[in-house]
């Protein structure tokens, strides 16, 4: 059996997602030992993350590029010497014991691949008349092929969804030089979020990345079979988009209300100390949450479609 690390990082903003993910690792069985990159942590938010048990934190680096958590996932990854490393962004949690599914990586890189619907409305932008919707758009694949320089054929014609993967040690150089490459196609001043819609070819920062390494590096990792979201009541459940629930209910999240609430629950019941929990967190205020994201997502859309109206009037 392959030794394993879990890593992940995190900054103040996500101290909420990384207790919630690490306590749904435990609450679910889940003891493989976890590494936390940090960064701008208080003495308050450092005892939440080391009171759990197998956490270990490390600081990041005054030198560390610290305006988007992609430039710390390499960083991450190398704090970890065991035969398999697994990255989670810190806006995830676990819905089971997923140690048997790490396991089924053996020498590669477990990840997910898109789909290609999910292809179509990613890079819907990026197509030319008569192009094909699904694949990987020509003139990204283009762009790519420059950046990397390594092959003229891609190895994919799809994305790779960066939030959770896993990678055998074997293959800790691919994950160096991709960093490498973050650096060198991702402006240092790019948005501090996952989407920057003013790069054509990387509009996803690292995870375009990765696909453009995966697409047209010489000898990258085989890419495995991503089964950590075949079962619902065991998988990885990634919080994408923003607001997360731990600053408001989105609708699509509120099917994981009673999830989120009861690792609080079954925190205190370990008699660990907890966040100052919003009211949007608390059981009995369910069904007032749900009418609360209903209400906020109806504003959302009549301020889009508002803004949409005005650009095509006025531009």
């Amino acid at each position: 059996m392959s030794s394993k690390t879990i890593v992940t990082a995190c900054d103040h903003n996500f101290v909420w997602g990384t207790y919630l993910l690490l306590l749904s690792l435990r609450r679910h069985g889940v003891q493989i030992p976890v590494h936390v990159v940090t960064h701008n942590l208080g003495e308050v938010d450092c005892a939440l993350l080391h009171q759990i048990g197998g956490v270990t934190l490390f600081q990041t680096s005054e030198e560390a590029n610290h305006r988007n958590i992609v430039y710390q996932k390499t960083a991450a990854i190398l704090t970890a010497e065991t035969d398999l490393v697994m990255w989670i962004d810190s806006d995830c949690i676990v819905t089971g014991n997923i140690t048997p599914l790490i396991e089924a990586v053996g020498e590669g890189l477990q990840i997910r691949m898109r789909p290609s619907t999910e292809i179509a409305y990613l890079f819907r932008k990026r197509y030319v008349r008569g192009e094909k919707a699904g694949t990987l758009p020509r003139k990204v694949l283009d762009i790519w092929r420059k950046d990397v320089g390594e092959r003229l054929t891609p190895a994919i014609n799809t994305s790779c969804n960066a939030h959770c993967f896993t990678v055998h040690r074997k293959y800790l150089d691919f994950i160096r030089r991709w960093d490498a490459q973050i650096r060198q196609v991702i402006s240092d001043e790019a948005s501090t979020g996952v989407v920057n819609d003013s790069s054509f070819a990387y509009f996803l920062l690292d995870e375009a990345v990765m696909s453009s390494m995966l697409a047209f590096s010489g000898g990258p990792p085989p890419i495995k079979r991503y089964a950590l979201e075949d079962d619902p009541s065991c998988a990885v459940v990634h919080f994408g988009g923003s607001p997360k629930p731990w600053k408001r209910w989105l609708l699509r999240n509120m099917k994981y209300f009673d999830e989120l609430v009861g690792l609080l629950e079954w925190a205190s019941g370990q008699g660990w100390l907890l966040p100052s929990t919003p009211w949007f967190l608390v059981r009995k205020n369910k069904s007032l949450c749900r009418i609360h994201a209903l209400v906020f997502e109806a504003q959302r859309l009549i301020r889009r479609t508002v803004c949409g109206f005005k650009k095509k009037t006025y531009c």
